[in-house]
């Protein structure tokens, strides 16, 4: 564990402050819940994420859905690319999203767009010069965007089909019907 070298007082109600730097490093908004662990003396918390229990059925449901149309598909959280099929996998599963997508993850629409670098798409230290586009489209659960999902295709001369984009819509909606239940 890294020590951050701030001290806070807990007030009278119990709380602490947690310093916006820290939040903005850490992308923890307004209104987040967060994971509290204790371990011996020490209280850790974490970002509280409800699709933990989404990665697997995610990961089935994607791998059906690439063998049926061959197109890189994904589901993100708040934060990571937690499932994956398709030739990229190996490059985004896990990887943190990029600052553009937790926008379109906030907007809470349907999003299609076209010559955006892999970088656009997550937060990467190389620099992929490949263009691609994709569409995407928020899971909601209970009214809240708790993730993403996206299709992402690297033959830019050839729009998403409507069948391609009801498929993105309808796994989004499962996932964000299967985290409700």
């Amino acid at each position: 564990m890294k020590s951050t070298g701030v001290v806070r007082r807990i007030d009278d109600l119990g709380r602490i402050v947690i310093p916006k730097e820290i939040r903005k490093t850490l992308r923890i908004r307004d209104g987040e819940s967060l994971e509290i662990f204790t371990d011996n003396e020490a209280i850790t918390l974490k970002k509280f994420s409800v699709s933990g229990n989404l990665t697997e059925v995610s990961q089935v449901l994607l791998d059906i859905v690439y063998n049926t149309i061959h197109k890189n598909i994904l589901v993100t959280d708040r934060d990571n690319v937690i499932a994956a099929s398709g030739e990229l996998k190996k490059d985004i599963l896990g990887k943190r999203i990029s600052k553009t997508l937790e926008e379109y993850l906030l907007e809470r629409e349907k999003n299609e767009k076209k010559g955006i670098e892999l970088k656009q798409i997550l937060e990467m230290d190389e620099t992929k010069k490949e263009k691609y586009k994709y569409v995407l489209f928020p899971i909601l659960a209970d009214g809240e965007s708790i993730g993403l999902v996206l299709l992402i295709d690297n033959n830019n001369d050839l729009p998403f089909n409507e069948e391609e984009k009801k498929i993105v819509q309808i796994v989004a909606q499962f996932l964000g019907k299967y985290i409700e239940e």
